[in-house]
Formats: C-alpha cells, sequence, structure tokens
C-alpha cells in the first residue's frame, strides 16, 4: 500500500492569517464662493479638476445674484476612500 503525502489528522499549524479590512467612500461637497467673473470660476474649476484628478466627481457654476453685481459660485464633489481595519 501506498502511503498517503498529507496526514489529516494531525493539527495544521500553517495557516494564512487574513486582515479583515473594510472600504470607507467619502464624498465631500465643497463650495467656492464670490468669484467675481465666469471666466475666474471657469478657470478655478479647471484648476481643481487638475489638483484632485480623478477624485473630483462633479462640479457645478453658479451665478448668484443679478446684473454686474452677481458673484459665481463653484461647487464641487470630492470622492476619497479610506482602509480601514476592522480588529
Amino acid at each position: 500500500m501506498s502511503e498517503s503525502i498529507v496526514d489529516f489528522s494531525a493539527p495544521q499549524w500553517r495557516q494564512c492569517l487574513l486582515k479583515l479590512t473594510r472600504v470607507v467612500i467619502h464624498d465631500d461637497r465643497r463650495r467656492l464662493v464670490l468669484i467675481p467673473d465666469r471666466m475666474g470660476a471657469e478657470d478655478e474649476c479647471a484648476k481643481i479638476k487638475k489638483e484632485y484628478g480623478a477624485a473630483m466627481i462633479a462640479s457645478k457654476i453658479m451665478k448668484v445674484g443679478k446684473g454686474k453685481s452677481g458673484t459665481y459660485t463653484l461647487a464641487y464633489t470630492v470622492r476619497e476612500f479610506r482602509t480601514e481595519a476592522l480588529f
């Protein structure tokens, strides 16, 4: 009779330990206010897109007020991912 290579009755001391983690997604909504003109607001939007890259998921330029006294607001959302250990 051939002998088995693995002895299943003996305790298995070589076990793999895995760290339990979770991924937390945080959407942070931010606003820049009192931008004097539309071109300035678009430039700020381009600068922020370059800074955050793919983490910036949404942006919107809005005008507050009427006529030449109105200012622009840039609202944008940045998505951040964090990995946290459970134990």
